[in-house]
């Protein structure tokens, strides 16, 4: 017997319609507003139709048509009129049904309206659940699911929850008016009933053999939608790239390709759709003469009661024509669901790194790095299909970064140094040993109060498309005063700005476009600088930078030295000679540590990869 009755859950979509509503998280209040404003429209929706069947009598026979029926609701229509001392006329019976009419658009009216106050509210619920789970993601995360899919989730899919939502409650709506005119059919004749709801099982019937294929070709469309999104917004951002390179009319083929893909599910979906109302549309007429002949071949009914009959079998069908449309309007909006589920549900797997308790403050002793080593692990996709191997980056890492000190990591591209900086502010988490500070575990330690202890300078300046002053003081936390800014702004060898047209307002483009790197990379450092950290972060800050830059960026950190600890990752050793200690870092491991002079004159790793650049310096 459960097997039987989940099957009809499934086939109702009941199932489906039960997992929307416990992802999307629909607040029982909103649902009953919804189903009021409905309970309200379908009961004056009966009273107005079933007022058409006195009316008709009226018109039949006058007044003593409507006394020699007798009935329950002629006798109940008669009380009521009659405590209202009122007459049965036909004016009166106009005037009740227009009247009846007339409140059940204005209950419409507010259902919709409500309705869209609902959706919103749902859609943005769902949209912030997602963003907040996306912003909490490990960076790992980010490398399954490239940015412009991020966003076609975030801003499109998320909308489809709403709007599924209310495609739901509406479909309640539907089937509340599908049973009052069944109630009303019943009402004239059982027989006839029976035969229209024959024929309203197999509009359904045929409505569903279509809901499977609906189903699964929505999905593919978001699908393709998520990946267009995420191929053009890559594009656009490297788009100096594909003008140097000319690509554009390869990348727009690209485009053209997915896009003629989806429009031909497009077209594909709508055929389908044409062939069920032509299946349709012929049933549902043939239900109506059917019912009418038998009407007057079988049972002799009466001209009033044909006349409201044939009404309400009109009706009726159209509303089984928009309850199995709304079916199939669920199920499409489902696929976008699924896409947000499947987002979310990535996005908390992945979201391993979790707070501790403890409260930040300030380093006093230093940072102790004890057999730490990291896997990067297997990446998968949505579906499932391995992406990349997982590998091991640090094996057995140990060092002391002593507080006030100016510790500089050095090796080959790829040895592991990145990675290593990483754990710091617990952008990674170690897959093995531990990362102390003062002796407490990192991981006990409060995020956000270790996070912004950290000041991180990248290779690539992080920049929003907004003005000097806003990028400097982002995320900082307190509103700085002018001397501040322009402090932060000199030790940064960033005033350049204030000879700018617009200062601090200047806008700087889309990640810093209208500077240059260096002028980018100081901007970046003026950030830094501004909120004053004990411990600062530089990954290969002068890599891509020319000669002057190099030497501001130097000079910054020769002002810093001792003030504050400074942990710095060099691919210009030239950078970091006057480190306190030099980490050699070679395939995930210290191979040698010491001060510049120390390591020259071990000539080993460090000395080599230094005199190789020198020698380059002197071939340019």
């Amino acid at each position: 017997m459960r097997k039987y009755i989940e099957k009809l859950k499934e086939v109702s979509r009941y199932n489906a319609v039960k997992r929307l509503f416990a992802f999307v998280e629909v607040k029982r209040s909103e649902v009953m507003g919804l189903v009021a404003f409905v309970l309200v429209a379908t009961l004056l929706e009966g009273f107005g139709l079933t007022l058409l069947l006195p009316i008709l009598q009226y018109a039949e026979g006058g007044q003593s048509a409507l006394q020699d029926s007798g009935g329950f609701y002629w006798q109940f229509l008669a009380d009521i009129l009659a405590f209202v001392n009122l007459e049965p006329t036909l004016v009166v019976l106009l005037l009740l049904a227009f009247g009846s009419v007339v409140l059940r658009n204005v209950s419409l009216y507010f259902r919709v309206w409500y309705g869209a106050v609902v959706s919103s509210r749902i859609m943005l619920r769902l949209r912030m659940k997602v963003v907040d789970m996306v912003y909490s993601a490990d960076p790992e995360f980010y490398t399954r699911h490239p940015v412009g899919q991020l966003v076609g989730v975030v801003m499109g899919q998320t909308g489809s929850a709403g709007n599924a939502v209310l495609a739901v409650i509406n479909l309640i709506g539907t089937i509340l008016l599908m049973v009052m005119y069944v109630a009303i059919l019943l009402f004239l004749s059982w027989e006839l009933t029976l035969v229209a709801l024959f024929f309203a099982l197999l509009v359904t019937l045929v409505n569903r053999r279509v809901l499977k294929w609906i189903a699964n070709n929505a999905l593919r469309n978001a699908r393709l939608s998520q990946k267009l999104m995420g191929k053009i917004t890559e594009r656009m951002a490297q788009m100096q790239l594909v003008k140097l390179r000319f690509t554009k009319d390869e990348e727009s083929e690209n485009i053209r390709e997915t896009s003629e893909v989806m429009r031909g599910l497009g077209i594909r979906a709508s055929r389908v759709g044409a062939s069920v109302e032509v299946m349709v549309d012929p049933l549902q007429m043939l239900s109506v003469f059917i019912t009418l002949y038998i009407g007057i071949a079988f049972l002799g009914s009466t001209l009033a009661q044909l006349a409201l009959l044939l009404f309400i079998l009109v009706r009726l069908n159209a509303k089984v024509k928009e309850f199995n449309d709304a079916i199939r309007g669920i199920t499409a909006a489902a696929a976008g669901v699924k896409l947000t589920r499947e987002m979310f549900d990535a996005a908390a797997e992945s979201n391993t790194i979790k707070s501790g308790a403890k409260v930040f403050n300030k380093l006093e002793q230093g940072i102790s790095l004890k057999g730490v080593s990291f896997d990067y692990p297997d990446v998968y996709n949505a579906q499932g299909e391995l992406i990349s191997r997982g590998k091991s980056v640090l094996k057995g890492v140990t060092a002391e970064v002593p507080v006030g000190s100016f510790t500089a990591l050095v090796g080959r591209s790829g040895a592991g140094k990145s990675t290593l900086v990483e754990l710091f502010p617990r952008m990674r988490d170690v897959s093995g040993g531990s990362i102390s500070y003062d002796e407490v575990n990192v991981k006990d330690f409060d995020i956000k109060s270790l996070r912004r202890s950290i000041g991180y300078v990248t290779q690539m300046p992080m920049l929003f498309n907004d003005t000097v002053y806003d990028n400097i003081t982002y995320g900082l936390g307190f509103e700085p005063t002018e001397e501040q800014v322009r402090e932060a702004m000199e030790a940064a060898h960033a005033t350049f700005v204030y000879d700018l047209p617009h200062g601090l307002d200047t806008l700087l483009g889309d990640r810093g476009v209208r500077f240059s790197g260096g002028e980018r990379q100081r901007i970046a450092l003026a950030r830094v600088l501004l909120e004053d950290n004990e411990i600062l972060v530089f990954d290969e800050p002068t890599s891509s930078l020319d000669s002057e830059s190099e030497g501001y960026i130097q000079q910054t950190l020769a002002t810093l030295h001792g003030k504050k600890t400074l942990i710095v990752i060099a691919h210009r050793l030239s950078t970091i000679v006057a480190a306190d200690q030099l980490l050699v870092v070679d395939d995930g491991k210290i191979v040698e540590s010491g001060s510049h002079q120390e390591l020259m004159d071990k000539q080993g790793t460090y000395a080599r990869l230094f005199e190789s650049q020198m020698i380059e310096v002197i071939d340019e």
